[in-house]
């Protein structure tokens, strides 16, 4: 039997606009197919609703169905603009905020230049112009750098002022100390002088400047140790 049974025969049938040939016709139809006996219990419980009703009902409730999911759509796409609309805005507003802490904080860096002086453990020489005329052939600055690399002893340190004239070869002759220094910071600039390099000029005039170890000693005695890990260290 076909699939598509005629809801004319099943209709005609239950309200009895059958011929009895007809009727016993598909009532033998029904015995050997159990759908077709469904089919005609169905449509007697259903009150006798025809194709043409059954076809508009379910019409209706197909186009309920769009319209229910097109508007599920519609406001899930809705949030979810809104949402996206929100995070971004967020994170906008964050980054004003940062850039605004960052450049627009009333509060500029201070920056100090900080020139470094020399140390007070060097040796510093300072050329008296009313002596003369001499001038290493290096510059100062070289020659003030080869008294730091060959002091040795100066005794307990000080200032000394010395005058001397340059020979023939350019170097200095003839070195005398002005007023009492001590004996050692005499002998120190005396071999200094000789042991250095070549001059020009005639004759020159300079105070010398040594370390004091009393200051020196005193810095390094301030110096705080940090205690040893085991425990502190003896002095």
């Amino acid at each position: 039997m076909e699939n598509n049974y005629q809801l004319s025969r099943i209709h005609n049938y239950i309200h009895g606009l059958m011929s009895k040939e007809e009727m016993f016709q598909l009532e033998k139809e029904a015995l050997e197919d159990p759908f077709l006996q469904d089919a005609i219990d169905g449509y007697r419980l259903q009150n006798g609703v025809d194709a043409r009703q059954l076809s508009l009902l379910q019409q209706r409730l197909n186009r309920r169905v769009e319209h229910t999911i097109a508007t599920r759509h519609a406001q899930y796409y809705t949030w979810q603009r809104l949402a996206v609309g929100a995070a971004a805005g967020v994170l906008f507003v964050a980054l004003l905020a940062l850039l605004y802490f960052k450049h627009f904080d009333g509060k500029a860096e201070r920056t100090t230049d900080v020139t470094l002086s020399e140390p007070e453990n060097r040796v510093a020489i300072e050329p008296l112009l009313d002596g003369g005329d001499a001038t290493p052939l290096g510059g100062w600055k070289a020659y003030e750098q080869y008294l730091n690399d060959q002091v040795k002893d100066a005794g307990k340190g000080g200032e000394i002022i010395v005058s001397f004239k340059i020979g023939k070869g350019g170097l200095p002759e003839q070195i005398r100390a002005e007023g009492t220094p001590e004996q050692a910071l005499v002998d120190e600039a005396i071999r200094l002088l000789h042991s250095g390099g070549k001059w020009q000029g005639t004759k020159g005039r300079l105070k010398i400047s040594f370390p004091l170890k009393e200051l020196k000693n005193s810095i390094q005695s301030n110096i705080i140790k940090p205690p040893h890990c085991f425990g502190i260290e003896k002095k």
